[in-house]
């Protein structure tokens, strides 16, 4: 089930009147969006319950769904297309309204369905027939259901048989969830295990509300002093007005499916943002994204890194030289093969600056510094924090700075605190620099331009 049916479910907790709720619908989908945290990826106990419904039943068509606040999400499925359908189309809709099967022998003939979208559109549905998944009473997230392209009925024992399908569909949600926190049962890990999965649903509700939000830190020329960017950093807006960082809801930024959809937002909103500054008319400079893994990868309806900043920039009319990227090093020893280097190119020959953030913290650095396409360097800020005190760590710094120049690549400095941390930096011969000592992050309205 995709991560993205938990932003579908809360999207509605606020403000459950659509027709036909079920009384309890705040109550459905608040558990539905716990059971969706951890019920990724296809499951073969679901599929072979869908081919024992479909044979027992006899159609060509079987699905188990689950019913966010305006989606319906195809869990497992059998001879239809789609991952999910608007709840308003749902036969399953219905089903979840009573703990017994809801049968439609002919959808032509039911003034509920006869102008249903997969009535009368390519699907051509008929017949429908749904046992409700009630994992506790009176909770019914979705059902278990056969479809046909003909009229038919089913006798009492089929039905019997769907049901009883239904109730295993049912257990095996929740012993998905149940194995997703066993397999986090220790004495180091089971706290973690919760609050990761408080992380998950915090982020995505975070998604639904709209929550997230982008703040600013300033890039500065360290020669003249000069602005010349700034790095967006993600925050997220909790309801009751505070303000917390990554660390709040950093499980969410390492699963593939909602780091990609964060991502993604952190793209479009800093897009936006540019766009918005620069028909302002302020010199701005450009706008630095981090980027994760999970965006370099391409997926059926989901393009890769390339094509989705080339569609953002393009679509807003903004130049490409406004937008850069960070990739850490935890990314590229993720790579997707290949492809990631060969999008790195893309990337930069489209205009984008990339840059490989946290430099120095890894054990593969060397290797990327020599093979991987980028224009710029991030030292990491623990070094540039100890290095007035460590010559150690000056030395490496140095290193770095020196190293950089050789490859004919620009240099920032992250974490500059002092002044002292400043002039030294500049006396090495760093390009730019960042830090609480240029500014602190802070949203677009506490940005003041001169």
């Amino acid at each position: 089930m995709p991560q993205s049916v938990v932003s579908d479910v809360v999207s509605l907790m606020a403000a459950v009147k659509p027709r036909g709720f079920p009384p309890d619908e705040i109550a459905r989908l608040q558990r539905l969006s716990e059971l969706a945290t951890v019920q990724t990826g296809p499951d073969p106990v679901l599929d072979a319950l869908v081919d024992a419904a479909c044979l027992a039943a006899g159609t060509p068509v079987g699905l188990i769904t689950l019913l966010g606040g305006e989606r319906q999400w195809f869990k497992s499925k059998r001879g239809i297309e789609g991952e999910c359908s608007r709840r308003e189309d749902a036969f399953c809709d219905y089903t979840i309204q009573s703990p017994s099967a809801f049968v439609v022998p002919d959808a032509l003939r039911d003034f509920r369905f006869a102008d249903n979208p997969f009535v009368t559109g390519r699907d051509r549905i008929r017949f429908y027939a749904g046992a409700p998944l009630e994992i506790e009473p009176g909770l019914r997230l979705g059902s278990l259901c056969v479809l046909d392209r003909v009229p038919r009925r089913l006798g009492a024992g089929v039905l019997g048989i769907l049901e009883r399908l239904a109730h295993c569909a049912a257990e095996r949600l929740l012993q998905r969830e149940d194995r997703y926190i066993l397999s986090r049962i220790d004495s180091v890990r089971f706290d973690r295990a919760k609050a990761d999965r408080a992380a998950l649903v915090l982020a995505e509700q975070a998604l639904a509300h709209r929550l997230f939000t982008l703040h600013y830190q300033p890039k500065i020329a360290l020669d003249s002093g000069r602005r010349i960017g700034f790095e967006a950093l993600l925050r997220l807006k909790k309801q009751d007005g505070s303000v917390v960082g990554p660390s709040a809801f950093a499980a969410a930024l390492e699963e593939p499916s909602l780091s990609r959809r964060i991502g993604n937002y952190v793209l479009h909103r800093a897009v936006a943002q540019a766009k918005a500054w620069e028909l302002a008319g302020i010199d701005f400079g450009h706008i630095a994204i981090n980027v994760s893994s999970s965006q370099f990868v391409e997926l059926p309806g989901n393009p890769c890194l390339v094509d989705e900043m080339l569609g953002a920039t393009q679509s807003a009319q903004l130049s490409s030289c406004r937008i850069q990227i960070e990739v850490t090093e935890g990314v590229m020893l993720t790579e997707q093969g290949a492809d990631f280097g060969t999008q790195l190119e893309a990337l930069r020959a489209a205009g984008f600056v990339v840059a490989f953030d946290d430099f120095g913290t890894g054990y593969a650095s060397l290797v990327h510094l020599k093979e991987l396409a980028y224009d710029q360097i991030k030292i990491d800020g623990s070094f540039v924090r100890a290095m007035t005190r460590s010559s150690a760590d000056l030395a490496i710094v140095k290193a770095i700075i020196d190293m950089a120049k050789a490859l004919g690549k620009r240099v920032v400095a992250e974490g500059v605190e002092t002044a002292a941390e400043f002039h030294t930096l500049k006396e090495l011969g760093c390009h730019y620099g960042q830090g609480f000592l240029f500014g602190r992050p802070v949203d677009v309205a506490h940005i003041r331009f001169s």
